[in-house]
Formats: C-alpha cells, sequence, structure tokens
C-alpha cells in the first residue's frame, strides 16, 4: 500500500466517522419527542413480528439487561406489551400495540423523508450506487466474521 492510498483511507475513516455522527445525531433530535433511538430500534424489529427479549438482545448486539431496559419504558409508554405464551407460560413474547404500530410508521415516514432529504444531493445513479457499495462493504465485513 502507497502513502496515498494509506492516507486516503485515514481521511475515509474521518469522513464516516463525521458523517455517521451527523446522521446519528440529527435522527436523535428528529426521534426525540417520542422515543430514544434505542427504542426505536426495538419497535422496528417488533414491527417485523413479535420477539422474546433474548431474540432482540441477540439481533441488536446489546445485554439482555439493556434490552429489560428499553423494554420497559416502552411498555410504560404503552408502546408495546408482554404476552405470556399459551404454550410455554415462562416465554414472554414483546408485541407492538395499535399506538406502536401507527407511531412506528410515522416515524419511519420521518425518516425516510429526513434520509431522502438530506440524499437529495444525489442524482438517482448516484444514490444507487452509494446504496451498493455500502451493500458491498457490509457484505464483506459479515463474511469476515
Amino acid at each position: 500500500m502507497g502513502l496515498l492510498e494509506t492516507i486516503e483511507s485515514i481521511d475515509l475513516e474521518f469522513i464516516f466517522r463525521k458523517v455517521y455522527r451527523k446522521i446519528k445525531d440529527e435522527m436523535h433530535r428528529l426521534l426525540k419527542e417520542y422515543v430514544t433511538i434505542n427504542e426505536y430500534m426495538v419497535l422496528k424489529f417488533l414491527m417485523k413480528s413479535p420477539m422474546r427479549s433474548s431474540d432482540l438482545s441477540k439481533a441488536l448486539q446489546v445485554s439482555a439487561s439493556h434490552i429489560t431496559s428499553v423494554t420497559d419504558s416502552l411498555v410504560e409508554k404503552g408502546l408495546i406489551e408482554r404476552k405470556r405464551s399459551n404454550k410455554d407460560r415462562r416465554v414472554v413474547d414483546l408485541i407492538l400495540t395499535e399506538k406502536g404500530k401507527a407511531l412506528i410508521e410515522l416515524l419511519t415516514a420521518r425518516k425516510c423523508e429526513f434520509l431522502k432529504e438530506k440524499l437529495d444531493i444525489f442524482t438517482n445513479e448516484e444514490r444507487e450506487t452509494l446504496y451498493k457499495l455500502f451493500k458491498k462493504l457490509e457484505d464483506h465485513l459479515n463474511e469476515m466474521h
């Protein structure tokens, strides 16, 4: 690897960090009147289907105690509920309430609009290329583990 390539990779890492932080901060501001980013992620997963805390913990790669804290907050807000399995009473599923479904739909629409606005500087072709490149990088990184 030449000097220029090393400098470019360091610059790229710096750019990644700046872009990630900026988007994360703005996303936090967008969601904060309703939920935290962590609560949003849990709601997003539960939108697909009910889940157990342990499965959420694995999917989000966070501790079980973190999931308990987040889900307690969501239950208090009336966005999810805990429901015991009819087959095995020891098993508790986390389920979105109607209020939770409505909120995640609203927030997802706002988030999409936010990202669309941020990516409007690119042409459709550039957006498609950006997506493909990030997806390729993600796939490569996932293969490594």
